[in-house]
């Protein structure tokens, strides 16, 4: 380890997690238990910021109810849907930690794999967690996300095994890289722009758990539409219209 890498490792890190919600009555609570227990006795500073995204049930309630249990939650409620992206972005300009994720509300996420990732955080300016247990998926997701992989890695000549999952960046990067999609496809985005501009990123795999309640929200039609907008601009803008913007891609310094 060379002395800057010792020097950051030495200083407790700092988290900001956003955790959107969008009807997670039943799943909302466990998530952020969860991150608030496993993040705990990781963090010098930890956040949990929660965005109830217009609920129709009592996702709203257990925000608020959350929020007043532990001062570390802070909550917003969305009088109209931002959607996943629109959530990620607004966390991001509130965000108080060095780095900041998503972690979303629907209890799927192993917390502890992300914070096994999170040792990894102060050699890199990015960490891209990929899935390795991707059976607790439904056929029609894994393939959606085997396809979807494929083509961001064709459009921008890059190898990564996922790009769309939870993704730790240090803060003060992320907010120099423009987002302009609300919709799911919202970190890949971070992540092509990020690294097509230069930073230097690791990849570590995790393992994800089953959802306990309710369904996916990701493969609807509305959102599909939303995400081929967004590669197709996407490409537009990083390989064509900017291109003199990304000079060089950033390093993969290590794949754990």
């Amino acid at each position: 380890m060379d002395p800057l890498e010792a020097a950051r490792a030495e200083v407790p890190m700092s988290f900001t997690v956003v955790v959107p919600a969008l009807n997670e009555e039943d799943n909302l609570g466990p998530t952020v238990e969860t991150v608030l227990r496993e993040f705990g006795s990781e963090a010098g500073f930890l956040e949990v910021l929660v965005f109830d995204d217009a609920s129709t049930d009592g996702t709203g309630r257990v925000t608020d109810e959350l929020a007043k249990r532990d001062s570390r939650v802070r909550a917003f409620h969305n009088p109209r849907r931002l959607n996943i992206g629109g959530i990620y972005k607004a966390g991001v300009a509130e965000a108080r930690g060095e780095h900041v994720l998503l972690i979303p509300g629907d209890n799927e996420t192993r917390v502890d794999e992300i914070v096994r990732g999170t040792r990894y955080a102060p050699k890199a300016d990015l960490v891209v967690f990929y899935i390795t247990n991707t059976e607790v998926r439904g056929r029609g997701r894994r393939l959606a996300s085997w396809l979807y992989v494929r083509l961001v890695n064709l459009l921008f000549h890059e190898r990564f095994r996922y790009t769309n999952g939870t993704n730790i960046f240090r803060t003060r990067v992320l907010r120099q890289i423009p987002i302009r999609t609300n919709g799911f496809s919202y970190q890949t985005e971070a992540v092509v722009r990020a690294v097509c501009g230069g930073v230097d990123w690791i990849e570590v795999g995790i393992e994800l758990q089953k959802r306990k309640s309710g369904d996916s929200k990701a493969l609807t039609l509305s959102n599909l539409r939303l995400v081929a907008q967004a590669l197709s601009s996407l490409w537009w803008d990083v390989m064509v219209r900017h291109r003199r913007r990304y000079p060089r891609p950033g390093q993969k310094l290590g794949s754990y």
